[in-house]
């Protein structure tokens, strides 16, 4: 009688990677078989799937195909489409790991250079009673990478229109408060922009939906149209300007005298958007670039 052989784990990733290819990189561009093995050993380290034995040996076990296998779950996920960071439930952002799920958008890479500023602004800027507020903010990402970043004590307020939003964000607080200073302290807020905000600030920083749903549709991937939330993503496009300008408005109000907003927002509508803010009283007004030499972000000073 012949033997099956054994498959083990590595081997049926790379086996369906390169079977399910073309299908994959419709979905996930650029990816290699290099990323699939490092999320899948994040996701067995994070959920307790290593058992605690060294990550790389767990590409040596046997694999078996059952519904509940996690490497089988792993392919039926990455079959639909379902973004790497919401399979394995983390993203790694700025200097450290957070928590995501489909109620909060993915962190990316070039809103780190929102935290860069905003960090480089509070060192030179700082007094003993400094506040900031993170605007929509999601998983937490750009509240708690300021907090890890700096000594300079800070009270920051985190604020989200989506409670289920405010979920995970506490939860990336719980997990990475050991990171940051005690003297710092983070409130969490329920607010649509800053209705529900009565606090001034010395610095706004803030990534909100900026994307046209109907005139920038065609330029938003797929795979984020189809996973992540589209509260955080999009706008009406006859809303878009009255929307941005009832938030430049309250954000003047809510600035301290020399206060600062730090924005994230989309490269067709910025230049425009910075004509919004002018109209509303900010004094000081400067477009920064992304990574790609793109326009990406505004500064506004009061």
């Amino acid at each position: 009688m012949k033997i099956k052989s054994i498959v083990k784990n590595g081997e049926a990733l790379s086996a369906f990677f390169e079977k399910e290819k073309k299908h994959l990189l419709h979905f996930y561009p650029g990816l290699t078989i290099q990323r699939l093995k490092q999320d899948f050993k994040l996701m067995a380290f994070i959920h307790g799937i290593d058992n605690g034995t060294n990550a790389d040996e767990i590409f040596d076990r046997p694999y078996l195909s059952y519904k509940t296998n996690p490497l089988t779950i792993f392919f039926e996920k990455l079959s639909l489409g379902v973004p790497l960071e919401y399979i394995t439930g983390y993203r790694y952002f700025y200097k450290s790991l957070f928590r995501v799920t489909p109620d909060v958008l993915i962190p990316r890479s070039e809103t780190e250079i929102l935290v860069e500023k905003a960090v480089s602004w509070i060192n030179k800027n700082h007094s003993e009673d400094f506040h900031v507020l993170d605007l929509g903010t999601g998983s937490g990402a750009i509240a708690l990478s300021i907090l890890m970043d700096t000594d300079k004590k800070l009270q920051i307020v985190a604020s989200d229109i989506s409670e289920k939003a405010l979920k995970v964000a506490r939860e990336n607080y719980s997990s990475l408060k050991y990171l940051f200073p005690a003297h710092h302290k983070m409130t969490f807020i329920q607010s649509d922009r800053l209705h529900n905000i009565k606090d001034q600030f010395d610095l706004i920083c803030t990534n909100p939906p900026y994307i046209k749903r109907l005139a920038d549709r065609e330029g938003v991937h797929h795979q984020v149209q189809n996973s992540e939330p589209h509260l955080a993503l999009f706008l009406d496009d006859d809303l878009y300007d009255l929307w941005f300008h009832d938030l430049f408005h309250s954000c003047f109000h809510s600035l301290k005298p020399h206060g600062m907003v730090l924005m994230e927002g989309h490269e067709n509508h910025l230049e425009h958007l910075a004509e919004l803010a002018k109209k509303v009283g900010f004094g000081q007004i400067e477009l920064i670039k992304d990574y790609t030499d793109r326009i990406r972000f505004l500064k506004l000073l009061k």
